[in-house]
Order: structure tokens, then C-alpha cells, then sequence
């Protein structure tokens, strides 16, 4: 995804709030929102993130895809998720960037190979009625939660929010598509004690919800 900045002007008393949306390369993206008396500067924020995601980045058609793959998962039926594994095998260090439109519980999985037993770091975005994701540790018999991020309404089962995986080190990291800070970040590496340099990439719903994916790297 095209890096950015974000020009705002917060006027008082109710007024319009206009902001623009910088890329380095292409073309600007505006916005207007309104300012209500009493909202303060986190709620201006969170209005403005809100409409540039709307504006800017959920509408499937405004992203670059001359390289993209699309990809639907299915609702889980039961206890245990199964992965289907896509793209090509993925070398690291790498960032993956991709969006996705479920109404809860995105599932990806980092793996060696394209068997569940391979499977490294297993990760939930919108977990818990889409208010919690989490990384966890998942070759067999490992399950456990070790990182953890609380932010509800992360995906929407009616538009597209782009996210991003970056691997390098051992290091999983995994971020909101326009913001360079991770919300989740784990070192697999350090855990398995070994750093795997080939990665295939799963993902499944781990909800009674349909996926759409759409990823902009790596496809075959």
C-alpha cells in the first residue's frame, strides 16, 4: 500500500472539518466530517480515521490490484479451524499487505508448509465479537495467547479493512493498512526456538461469517 499523510483543520462550533490525504505517489483523497460542540481531539481522530478509512481505503476498486488475488472462506462449523493455504511460498523478511470484509473473526496462519501441523503463529483479527485479536502459538498442542490487542469493530462484514503482516527475525508483526505501528507483535522465533525462512500463508474464518481477502503480494 501507497505510504500517506493526513492534513486536517479541527474548526470550533460545530463547523466542517476537511481533511486531505497526501500519498507519495497518486492521487490525493479528500473527506469532509463534522465537528459536534464538546468532541475533543479523540473523538475528532477517531472521526477523521473513520472517514478516511470509508473514503479512502475500504472501497475495493480504489486499491492497486494489477497484482492482487482475491480469495472467500467459509463460516467454521466447528471447533477447529481449517486454513486453507494460498499465495506462493513467502521468503523472509517480508510484508504482506491484504483487506478483508468479515463480520468477525479474519483467521491467518503462518506455516512451513501447507499441512495445519506446520502452522507457527495463528492469528485472530476481531476475535470475541470483533473486539478482541490475538496471536497465538500454534504448532500442535500450543495454543497459547501471546499478544493481545482490544479494539472493537477492527472488521466490518460490509466493507473492506486493510491490514498488513510483516515477518522478519522470527518477529510477526501485524498492523492497520495506512499505520506503520503494530497492534499485535510476537517473536515465533524466540518461542520455537528455530526462525523459519519460508512461510506459507493461511487464512480461514473462525466465525459463523463468510471472508472476503484480497492480497496484494505474492500471488501465484
Amino acid at each position: 500500500m501507497r505510504p500517506f499523510s493526513i492534513l486536517a483543520l479541527f474548526l470550533p462550533f460545530g463547523l466542517g472539518v476537511i481533511f486531505s490525504v497526501l500519498p507519495v505517489r497518486g492521487e490525493m483523497c479528500s473527506a469532509l466530517i463534522k465537528a459536534a460542540a464538546g468532541d475533543n481531539l479523540t473523538t475528532l481522530r477517531h472521526k477523521t480515521f473513520s472517514a478516511f478509512r470509508k473514503e479512502c481505503r475500504l472501497n475495493k476498486d480504489q486499491f492497486d490490484e494489477s497484482n492482487s488475488c482475491s480469495f472467500s472462506t467459509v463460516p467454521t462449523q466447528q471447533e477447529t479451524v481449517t486454513f486453507k493455504f494460498i499465495l506462493k511460498p513467502l521468503s523472509m523478511p517480508f510484508r504482506l499487505d491484504f483487506a478483508v470484509k468479515i463480520e468477525k473473526g479474519a483467521a491467518l496462519a503462518l506455516a512451513e508448509n501447507t499441512t495445519h501441523g506446520s502452522i507457527f503463529a495463528d492469528i485472530n483479527i476481531g476475535g470475541l465479537k470483533n473486539t478482541r485479536s490475538v496471536m497465538r502459538c500454534s504448532y500442535a498442542g500450543c495454543s497459547e495467547v501471546f499478544s493481545q490487542h482490544y479494539e472493537a469493530g477492527l472488521v466490518n462484514a460490509t466493507e473492506y479493512r486493510p491490514f498488513w503482516i510483516d515477518y522478519k527475525g522470527g518477529v510477526v508483526r501485524v498492523g492497520k493498512g495506512g499505520q506503520e505501528e503494530a497492534f499485535l507483535e510476537w517473536d515465533a522465533g524466540a518461542h520455537h526456538q528455530r526462525v523459519v525462512t519460508q512461510v506459507r500463508i493461511g487464512i480461514a474464518s473462525r466465525s459463523i461469517a463468510n471472508g472476503d481477502w484480497v492480497f496484494y503480494k505474492f500471488c501465484e
